[in-house]
């Protein structure tokens, strides 16, 4: 099971992203993906003012008509407030909740942003 981050998904729908092909080919594996909903709607809120509310509706029927992606189950804010603080301003509040759901759930994170993999390795 795979955790998503807003870089993943954006990189998904934005094929001027660096790193669109490495998204893609990830979301094309049938492993399971979780989106926080925070994530999610961070996610689509930028797709809609970068790109346009049309942009935006579009890539979320995309995403929640996927078989294998569902919303994921809230976490614990006081866990995601900890992670938050003992990142010392290298991880957003969004970063935490991605890196408090893999913990809960033992899964690796789907993103492109080193500081969310150094937390959980750390």
């Amino acid at each position: 099971m795979r955790v998503a981050d807003t870089s993943a998904l954006y990189a998904l729908f934005n094929e001027g992203d660096r790193h669109h092909a490495r998204a893609s080919a990830a979301m094309e594996s049938p492993e399971p993906i979780v989106v926080p909903r925070e994530i999610l709607t961070e996610t689509i809120d930028l797709i809609g003012y970068r790109k346009g509310w049309p942009h935006a509706r579009k890539a979320l029927a995309s995403l929640l008509a996927l078989p294998h992606v569902r919303p994921a189950e809230p976490v614990n804010l006081d866990a995601v407030v900890a992670v938050y603080e003992a990142g010392g301003g290298d991880l957003s509040l969004a970063d935490a909740v991605v890196v408090q759901t893999c913990r809960v759930l033992a899964a690796e994170p789907l993103t492109f942003d080193a500081d969310i993999v150094a937390a959980l390795k750390a």
